[in-house]
């Protein structure tokens, strides 16, 4: 039996689709029921838990050949204290890992997440890796991807408004841009192979890397807009843009830094990129079967 957690997610549910497709036994957590009766309509074992219930979480980890660690939510847009949080769902995942005997996980890390501080987010799961290393007898295997190309459909909303793309990022830095399917077909190779001892992690650096200028002109070929750009904007402009969507000033800095962490190299990449580490999705690839799409039907709708 496998157990998926987040699996309603944008990952999560690649995994499960994944090892369900392969004739696995599979259990899928969740926190809303309606979202999990996808996987109930195909027979799988559905758990409704909250991801900060230890006693439901040793419970649904019973009997697991192994599982998939993720921290969800990714943003909550209002939190005052995101950290918090994260430490909340970890306290509750290890002793129900521990208790529940599990032998195997892999876990949905990030690049980044080696360094223990500066870089937003990304730090709870250097936290997170930490913790499932500190388990007795648990192998476990850290999927660190690079930056998920469906961070960038958030630019439609700024090609609407503004023509063009922006961002608080780098024009002209690369970045390693990954398909979040190919991180969950990843790691459902991963479950099913089990052929991972002790604590490990493994870089997974996507197609290929970008600069966001390089982002704006695929986007623009594929809408049409040969001239499209890409607008660093000022960290004033970015906050002023979140607080109108009604992010917290604490979510806003971490967003802030993490672009920093980005743009000064401080988050990066430890392996050179080779055949092992590359996924075969490429952002043109994304750009037409994902975002090109919502753009035509925001634009209808606008």
């Amino acid at each position: 039996m496998y157990v998926i957690t987040g699996a309603t997610s944008r990952t999560g549910s690649v995994v499960a689709n994944y090892l369900i497709e392969k004739g696995q036994p599979v259990r899928v957590l969740g926190r809303n029921a309606e979202r999990l009766s996808m996987f109930a309509d195909k027979g799988v074992e559905v758990f409704v838990v909250e991801p900060t219930d230890q006693v439901a979480l040793t419970e649904a980890f019973t009997g697991a050949k192994a599982v998939y660690v993720m921290l969800q939510p990714n943003y909550i847009a209002t939190s005052n204290d995101f950290r918090a949080f994260q430490d909340r769902i970890m306290d509750a995942i290890m002793p129900a890992l521990e208790k529940a005997k599990v032998k195997y996980v892999v876990s949905l890390s990030s690049w980044g997440a080696d360094k223990p501080e500066g870089t937003g987010p990304v730090a709870g799961l250097h936290q997170l890796e930490q913790c499932l290393n500190r388990i007795a007898g648990l192998n476990v295997l850290h999927i660190r991807p690079g930056y998920f190309m469906e961070n960038t459909l958030s630019q439609i909303d700024n090609i609407l408004a503004r023509n063009a793309a922006a961002g608080p990022f780098s024009p002209n830095v690369k970045f390693p841009f990954i398909a979040t399917r190919d991180v969950g077909l990843a790691v459902g190779e991963a479950l099913l192979k089990l052929n991972f001892q002790g604590k490990q992690s493994r870089e997974l650096h996507g197609n290929q890397d970008l600069t966001m200028l390089e982002v704006a002109t695929m986007i623009g070929k594929a809408i049409q807009q040969p001239s499209l750009t890409y607008v660093q904007d000022s960290k004033e402009r970015t906050r002023r843009d979140l607080l109108d969507l009604n992010f917290s000033e604490h979510i806003i800095q971490l967003i802030l830094e993490v672009a920093d962490a980005m743009n000064a190299g401080h988050i990066q990449m430890l392996e050179p990129r080779s055949a092992d580490n590359s996924t075969p999705t490429s952002y043109e690839k994304f750009v037409y079967e994902t975002l090109l799409p919502l753009y035509k039907q925001k634009g209808i709708d606008s």
